[in-house]
């Protein structure tokens, strides 16, 4: 049964869609991500959004995004992906739903396209993930994050470098990042002292 959106979800939907021309078409698309060895990823929207909260909102890991816990907040934030990030040429991004068979086990974002020059920015973009807790350390996260970066790598040309990033004293993210091929970078993003930065840098040929 498709979920029925909030009030604040139906006021912000009006608000974008009024503030944006009828004929406005998305600044980036992103085409079906393909399945990997076990996974399954469907694109999230209205219809299945409330998949976060079942599998975020009792999570006690404290690295665990905290909009994902409460229902509301979930229901703004893809409102926010699909009526604006969908059409901004700066801030570009599509979400998948992670499903092992019938079963969902986490999320994956891609997110900060954009075609600003200025330093290089449109040159890179940003990954990011979650798995829920029955399903951690299972290699979910490894083969995600391997699917979506070669996904990148494939369909967006101009895409140089995948940006990572989690907080310093998450060394399980930090680890795993690193056997993907991600290096620390302490120089170039800001700030240091909250976040440990990592990019994972274009290969020859561009698919991996």
């Amino acid at each position: 049964m498709k979920p029925e959106l909030s009030p604040e979800m139906n006021d912000k939907i009006t608000f974008y869609r009024s503030m944006r021309r009828p004929q406005a078409a998305p600044f980036f698309n992103f085409p079906v991500l393909p399945p990997s060895r076990r996974l399954v990823y469907v694109p999230l929207g209205y219809d299945n959004y409330e998949v976060i909260h079942t599998l975020f909102q009792e999570d006690d890991n404290r690295f665990v995004n905290q909009e994902f816990k409460d229902k509301k907040r979930i229901g703004i934030y893809v409102v926010d992906l699909k009526e604006f990030a969908r059409y901004s040429p700066k801030k570009g991004a599509c979400d998948w739903l992670l499903y092992d068979q019938n079963t969902p086990i986490g999320i994956l974002h891609l997110y900060d396209f954009t075609q600003e020059k200025l330093d290089g920015k449109y040159k890179r973009c940003t990954i990011g993930f979650a798995i829920g807790k029955p399903y951690r350390q299972q290699g979910f996260a490894v083969e995600a994050i391997q699917q979506g970066v070669s996904y990148i790598f494939k369909h967006f040309e101009e895409i140089e470098k995948v940006l990572a990033y989690t907080y310093p004293d998450n060394t399980a993210s930090i680890k795993l990042l690193e056997k993907l091929g991600f290096r620390a970078n302490t120089i170039d993003y800001m700030p240091q002292d909250r976040y440990a930065f990592f990019e994972r840098i274009k290969e020859k040929g561009g698919v991996i």
